[in-house]
């Protein structure tokens, strides 16, 4: 016992030495090395990287709501860790960056496209209007009239909380190519749906920032508006 103890008091002195000297790490390893030679000394030894670890934990935690503190917002790991380290669920920390979404399954679309419409007018072009960039093409025609897919697609959104567009559906044709159809009376394809080239999709109408019945149609590229007459036929619109 005594022996033991004596141990004991030898490794602590010689762990505190090894806070202070340049070769701490050698030191710090000495002492473990005699702490392990006795029964009581291993005991002290798993005691105290226990509370290392535990003093870890609360150094992360600590962390984390310093920067909650500072910014009122934690984000998604760092929540993750907080419900880890508390016990609430248990799992890995997600590895950072972004999951990349599937690739889409039609690569590049190599067919021809149709108009969104039978019949209309366009009563704005795509380009500079009112001091801003106009980023589609505006089709007049009564209300109620077919707005149709140009091209076989995806539906990838179905609602009316984009601001300022209403009833709006964007449809992707590719694994870059989407076409938006916003301020339709009635939405007829929901999120998710598989569109055939023509297929009814809206009917048109005036809801949004719309001062008459009309389709406002969107092709881009990326996330790059791009001029729709330059895709679809030449005809009268």
């Amino acid at each position: 016992m005594r022996k033991a103890l004596l141990l004991c008091a030898a490794a602590l002195a010689l762990a505190g030495l090894a806070a202070a000297a340049d070769t701490g790490e050698v030191l710090q390893k000495a002492a473990r090395d005699v702490l392990k030679q006795s029964k009581k000394g291993r005991k002290l030894l798993s005691e105290a990287d226990t509370l290392s670890q535990k003093f870890e934990r609360y150094r992360k935690l600590a962390h984390i709501f310093k920067k909650y503190h500072d910014s009122k917002t934690l984000d998604d790991a760092d929540l993750l860790e907080v419900l880890k380290e508390t016990g609430v669920i248990k799992g890995a920390k997600p590895k950072p960056g972004k999951k990349e979404p599937p690739p889409f399954p039609t690569p590049k679309y190599s067919g021809k496209y149709r108009w969104p419409m039978d019949a209309g007018v366009v009563s704005s072009e795509f380009g500079p209007r009112w001091g801003k960039q106009h980023q589609g093409l505006d089709i007049a025609a009564d209300m109620g009239v077919p707005v149709r897919a140009i091209a076989p697609g995806e539906v990838i959104y179905s609602g009316s909380h984009l601001t300022g567009y209403g009833n709006v559906l964007i449809v992707r044709h590719d694994q870059e190519t989407t076409t938006t159809y916003a301020h339709n009376k009635e939405l007829r394809a929901r999120k998710g749906d598989k569109v055939k080239q023509g297929q009814l999709i809206a009917l048109l109408g005036s809801t949004g920032h719309s001062t008459g019945p009309h389709l406002h149609f969107e092709f881009r590229v990326g996330n790059a508006p791009v001029n729709p007459r330059t895709k679809l036929p030449k005809s009268r619109f």
